[in-house]
């Protein structure tokens, strides 16, 4: 065969090869996010992360203090499920960022570059299996806290909500360090700074402790965070009380987020 018909040849390879359209962004990122849950299957660390660490700071901070909180009059087993689940799904991202920054060190980024496959199956699959990560942590976590008392006492609806809210912090977390992963690149300093970004909006939030119990200087910060707004609504979810507002700003917060971190991560994603 000479190099004309080899160019031919080529030529009607790459025409007929399809990267591009939602379809085929679905397919590939459906196979990559199967990749990589079989990935973190084989992962003791990530294993661990999604069974334990949820149900040992659940119980660590309900043994330390839930007599505090009573003396407060707030059931502190409803207060504070839903913000150990939203620090679950922190240690989910996190996983995201460190699987990223792997990829990226090995090769294995720029290898699906070169391969026929959509330019958004990479993120698309990390995301996929990290969300459903995000399920298994949730669900595990809901149910541990069962023994404790723990309740949702809105209905089967709330159930539905507390996930769809909790797998859109998800997504915006994943997608902030997707971001972090990309602009830092290297593993080990990717898992140096992971705290980062978690460490500040968790602990100075409303999801521990109600802001009252925050020097008056730190109060107005930790209200109008996106944690403490999203922590208020999963509450709120779980115990039947008003929701508009806290879910409202919680939208706003992460919705914006999601945006701001998307915007910048596929920027990042078309130089790498």
């Amino acid at each position: 065969m000479g190099a004309i018909d080899l160019q031919a040849k080529a030529q009607k390879l790459v025409a007929i090869r399809k990267e591009s359209g939602i379809e085929r962004a679905i397919a590939d990122s459906l196979i990559v996010g199967w990749r990589n849950l079989i990935r973190l299957s084989r992962t003791p660390a990530a294993i661990i992360s999604v069974l334990l660490f949820p149900i040992l700071f659940l119980s660590g901070f309900l043994l330390a203090f839930e007599r505090f909180m009573r003396a407060q009059g707030i059931d502190y087993v409803q207060y504070l499920v839903p913000i150990i689940t939203l620090q679950a799904m922190f240690f989910t991202a996190m996983g995201a960022a460190t699987t990223l920054a792997n990829d990226i060190k090995s090769g294995m980024l720029q290898r699906c570059r070169t391969m026929p496959i959509s330019r958004a199956a990479i993120i698309g699959g990390l995301l996929i299996a990290y969300l459903v990560r995000a399920i298994f942590a949730t669900v595990i976590l809901v149910s541990f806290a069962h023994l404790y008392g723990f309740r949702f006492q809105a209905g089967f609806l709330s159930i539905l909500e507390y996930v769809a809210l909790t797998l859109l912090f998800t997504t915006t977390a994943v997608t902030g360090y997707v971001f972090y992963a990309l602009k830092l690149r290297q593993p080990d300093l990717v898992n140096s700074l992971l705290i980062v970004p978690y460490g500040p909006l968790l602990l100075l939030s409303t999801g521990f402790s109600p802001a009252e119990n925050f020097p008056n200087w730190l109060q107005p910060i930790v209200r109008v965070q996106p944690v403490s707004h999203t922590a208020a609504a999963l509450r709120a979810l779980v115990n039947g009380t008003e929701i508009f507002l806290p879910l409202f700003w919680s939208l706003v917060w992460l919705v914006g987020l999601l945006i701001v971190f998307g915007f910048m991560a596929i920027r990042l994603y078309q130089k790498v």
